[in-house]
């Protein structure tokens, strides 16, 4: 599929600042490797900004995250928590780079920021809300549903940290031992 103009400079953009920063990503550099003329980023965003906020559009994950849940939910501990798993890492793998860049940049973009900040929070709040009603219908033991929801988000996007970032040189721990591992051991101290 051939990207858009907008679509070049997007990806382009993600690129330099994540191997070079915001402040050293050039619109002149930028221009070179999307392939368009540096004037063509100024008529399309304006500025460096206009790009960043185009960035945060096309990676907002938070629509996602509920369809997801919504479709997909059986209300079966072990069978949700592992799809739950599954698809939000594959959804922080899809959104990897901007996830990245975000925290890289922390406190240059306050939307960013806001960003990165919706992703935990929404999905924190949809395993609380389930979390809840298998406990009203009598699926889990009584725990309080937004800590345990929270340990769960803090396992799930400690594991994304872990492959992306910090172990990226050592053998990767693949989904199915991490969910062999972690999350079967999470699931028996629920039910």
């Amino acid at each position: 599929m051939k990207l858009s103009t907008k679509d070049k400079i997007v990806e382009a953009m993600v690129e330099l600042v994540h191997e070079k920063g915001y402040k050293g990503a050039t619109t002149r550099e930028l221009a070179q490797i999307a392939g368009v003329n540096e004037v063509t980023i100024f008529r399309i965003f304006g500025n460096k900004k206009g790009i960043v906020d185009a960035i945060i559009q096309k990676y907002a994950l938070i629509d996602l995250i509920e369809s997801i849940f919504q479709e997909k939910v059986v209300w079966d501990i072990e069978k949700d928590l592992k799809m739950l798993v599954r698809e939000y890492q594959a959804l922080l793998e899809q959104k990897r780079t901007v996830i990245l860049l975000s925290l890289k940049e922390t406190g240059q973009f306050a939307d960013l920021d806001e960003l990165l900040k919706r992703i935990p929070r929404k999905y924190t709040e949809i395993i609380t809300d389930y979390f809840t009603k298998m406990i009203e219908k009598g699926k889990m033991n009584t725990v309080d549903s937004y800590v345990i929801a929270t340990n769960f988000v803090f396992i799930n996007f400690g594991y994304f940290l872990m492959k992306t970032k910090i172990n990226s040189e050592a053998e990767e721990l693949s989904i199915d031992d991490f969910i062999d591992k972690n999350i079967n051991s999470f699931i028996k101290m629920l039910q």
